[in-house]
């Protein structure tokens, strides 16, 4: 079969490629590295060789299509027509600003005989199919040479995430992988995917190296927010673009106008009430909907018995809540202990007992639907002896206050009375005096204790 024009240059880039990868280890390559970054970043390209005494001895060059190389700088200066986006730095590192997808490509630093190389990848995400026909195709990959290329390098590998976790595969989500540098992501969207986040990361050697994100967005779609209970959140208004001159929007719930102008909703401190679905419209005409937005709970409560703690995580829905929904215990051993989830009036719940005397790292409770996590709420294990020391302390130190001003006054009425006894024995011959006139004697009034007395400060 004969060989199509498009195989055999990539056959022939290949193979310059490969050649001019060992010509540069046979003379003194010494290392090589790898860089990732998004289309429009700013990126450094680290000069991996033993530092010179002044930039002109080091040269960068870089493999273009078809295998081919240019010279991006010599002689401590970026050469034209690279001067518009390369700079050179003092460490002899090469800056590139305002990346384009035509920059992803092998570059190489030489200096005093000794060479090294950084492969740059730009990590690219594309949509292939809109959400007409109810799926959403997204497209991942490492762009090198200005479109995918197969990728060998079996320490890098793609995976897909939403905000809160890792995707796995189920009903409603579909994960292929071509290569370890390309992935796709089918999703079959439903109305709350509006406004809703998809992540690509990639990975190298287990360490997360970049991510790009794309959002949802579908025609009456219903933006889905979770929010604990206790915390702010913010609702934001959509697609008002087409707002008049003004600019202003109007949020309601039902047929409540909430407020009028601001294109965000804050609600200070969230509680189970505020669960509802929320829309911003436009304040002169009301069948202008921006953006609905389905506000929905989530708290965490804990009961202590005397063998064991139950924690019971309560999702409240706006309206009722999905048949697809779930509550579900993560961290500390939660798989082994008895929980119960239950159903009722647009909330779920889900309640998990565990021994009190057993030691549990940081419990997550998380929201599913079709198998993903769409929110969390952590709960963190507290040591019941340190807490109950904690609140003895205040009653403590209090007790402690009051013992001291106690024993001060007794201190004072003490000297007081010491004090009393001495005069009066100075006094001693005066009274008799007096006695011997045979006036009436007044003893002197005892002092008796008030509450002015206890009460004064120390």
């Amino acid at each position: 079969m004969e060989m199509t024009s498009g195989r055999r240059k990539a056959l022939l880039s290949f193979l310059l490629l490969c050649l001019f990868s060992l010509t540069h280890t046979a003379t003194g390559l010494q290392k090589s590295a790898d860089r990732f970054a998004l289309e429009g970043d700013e990126v450094t390209l680290p000069c991996g060789v033993p530092p010179a005494k002044a930039c002109s001895s080091v040269s960068w060059s870089r493999l273009e299509e078809f295998g081919s190389v240019s010279a991006v700088a010599s002689g401590g200066s970026v050469r034209p027509p690279y001067r518009l986006t390369f700079g050179l730095l003092k460490d002899c590192s090469l800056k590139i600003n305002s990346l384009k997808l035509n920059d992803a490509r092998t570059y190489w630093c030489h200096s005093n005989g000794i060479n090294s190389s950084v492969s740059l990848h730009i990590v690219e995400l594309i949509e292939r199919s809109g959400p007409a026909d109810g799926t959403v195709e997204f497209q991942c990959y490492l762009n090198t040479y200005q479109g995918h290329r197969q990728c060998l390098n079996r320490s890098i590998h793609i995976q897909w995430r939403t905000e809160q976790d890792a995707l796995s595969t189920g009903t409603r989500i579909r994960i292929e992988n071509p290569s370890e540098c390309f992935s796709k992501l089918f999703i079959s969207t439903k109305l709350t995917d509006h406004w809703r986040k998809w992540k690509c990361c990639v990975y190298q050697n287990e360490k997360l190296r970049a991510s790009i994100t794309r959002t949802t967005t579908l025609r009456d779609g219903i933006e889905e927010v979770f929010a604990s209970v206790g915390e702010s959140v913010s609702l934001s208004c959509h697609n008002t673009s087409s707002l008049g001159v003004s600019g202003s929007v109007e949020w309601a719930v039902g047929e409540r106008v909430l407020s009028r102008g601001s294109l965000s909703l804050v609600i200070g401190k969230v509680s189970t009430l505020h669960a509802a679905e929320y829309r911003c419209s436009d304040p002169t005409d009301q069948q202008r909907v921006f953006n609905r937005v389905r506000l929905q709970t989530l708290e965490v409560r804990a009961e202590s018995g005397k063998d064991d703690l139950a924690l019971t995580c309560v999702l409240t829905c706006a309206g009722e809540c999905e048949s697809d929904s779930s509550l579900s215990w993560r961290g500390g051993g939660a798989d082994g202990w008895q929980n119960t989830s239950v159903s009722v009036n647009g909330t779920l719940s889900n309640r998990l007992v565990l021994p009190v005397s057993t030691p549990a790292d940081d419990l997550t409770c998380v929201v599913l639907s079709h198998g993903i996590v769409m929110a969390s709420k952590k709960w963190h294990a507290v040591n019941t002896v340190w807490t109950s020391a904690w609140l003895l302390l205040p009653l403590a130190l209090l007790a402690g206050l009051a013992a001291a001003g106690i024993y001060m006054l007794w201190r004072r009425r003490r000297d007081t009375e010491a004090g009393d006894a001495q005069l009066d024995l100075s006094l001693a011959h005066i009274y008799e005096v007096c006695q011997n006139e045979n006036e009436a004697p007044t003893p002197p009034p005892e002092e008796t204790a008030s509450l002015y007395h206890l009460i004064q400060p120390i």
